[in-house]
């Protein structure tokens, strides 16, 4: 019984701590202003159908749609935002 606790508490403890690792969520400004994140992000994504509704797929993917019309929607977008861009 002793053994069966020790393995349950051990498993509940990875759980904390993989949950406390997560990544930080991110929003499309943040991903416009990193295109490079957001290509990655973007591409797993795609590839994990079961991340489709996460916050940062989210984020990412509304990134995608400034991202797309090229370097002058981004640019247009972050002065709107007031924003600079990060390489």
């Amino acid at each position: 019984m002793i053994k069966n606790t020790s393995k349950l508490a051990l498993a509940a403890t990875v759980a904390l701590l993989v949950g406390a690792c997560s990544e930080a969520t991110r929003s499309p400004d943040w991903y416009i202003q990193h295109t490079h994140a957001q290509a990655n992000k973007f591409t797993e994504c795609q590839q994990k159908p079961e991340l489709k509704e996460s916050p940062n797929c989210i984020a990412a993917v509304e990134a995608e749609v400034v991202i797309s019309k090229g370097n002058e929607a981004i640019k247009a977008y972050l002065d709107e935002k007031g924003l600079k861009r990060e390489l």
